[in-house]
């Protein structure tokens, strides 16, 4: 399913799925914070919280903590986040032209707020795809987090950057739990293809796809255009995540597997 951006943000929160008006996403929330320098807004929300600094200079207040972070951009510079359990209070005040992607949920489960740099996170910048399947799903692919460095979680989020013309989540995958794309393109006028099961949306800048349970996903970037997106996994509260890779074109990813003109 997708969910389109409409039109340039406004300054404040911009909602974009909801828990009561998108049931499929298992109470995932998401939205997108645009702040202008000396820009302040307070947050006290009642679940799981990501804050996820795409671009910009900010200063982040919480737990009587402060701390100033900077983000020129989300294609060439690593992760800059906060993750906080619910109930936590939460002040942004912004030093420059800002965007933040803002993702929760419920868990009423406690653990330790974190303020994440890419020394911080799971996976801070690693380089997937190469050498398999003609290096046709080349990506860099950065991981935040997930219950083996915060067991008490329930997401399992990320960033990818990929290359132009290229693919990734390649080959279609599904899994029980639901999953958000947020896209964001390099040039911003570029776009891409997202498969959902057997149909496929193209995506701009700034829009969102909602993948719910047992939907088979993957991602094309048009030539000349980087793409990003922000992935969220929604896990049970109660299972570890399974993810199955469509058998018929598994075999693509093999060592040795041979290829038009080889074929």
């Amino acid at each position: 399913m997708k969910y389109v951006s409409k039109g340039p943000f406004e300054k404040g929160y911009n909602g974009m799925v909801s828990a009561s008006g998108n049931p499929e996403m298992m109470g995932m929330e998401f939205g997108v914070v645009k702040l202008e320098n000396l820009d302040v807004l307070h947050f006290d929300y009642a679940q799981e919280t990501v804050y996820d600094l795409l671009s910009g200079r900010v200063c982040f207040e919480w737990e009587e903590k402060k701390e100033s972070v900077e983000r020129k951009d989300c294609f060439h510079e690593g992760a800059v986040l906060l993750h906080v359990p619910q109930n936590t209070k939460v002040t942004v005040t912004a030093f420059a032209d800002t965007e933040i992607a803002i993702v929760r949920t419920e868990n009423p489960r406690s653990f330790a707020s974190r303020l994440m740099r890419p020394e911080d996170c799971l996976c801070a910048n690693e380089k997937r795809g190469a050498g398999q399947m003609n290096d046709m799903s080349t990506r860099m692919v950065r991981t935040f987090f997930d219950r083996s460095n915060c067991p008490q979680t329930n997401f399992f989020i990320g960033e990818v950057v990929h290359f132009p013309g290229k693919w990734s989540s390649y080959p279609p995958h599904q899994h029980v739990e639901p999953e958000l794309y947020y896209y964001k393109f390099l040039p911003e006028n570029g776009y891409g293809l997202a498969e959902f099961g057997d149909d496929a949306y193209k995506v701009k800048n700034n829009d969102l796809m909602g993948m719910p349970e047992n939907i088979t996903h993957s991602q094309c970037a048009a030539p000349g255009y980087a793409e990003y997106y922000l992935w969220c996994i929604r896990l049970r509260d109660d299972a570890p995540i399974v993810t199955t890779v469509v058998a018929e074109h598994s075999w693509v990813t093999a060592p040795d597997a041979k290829f038009f003109p080889e074929i």
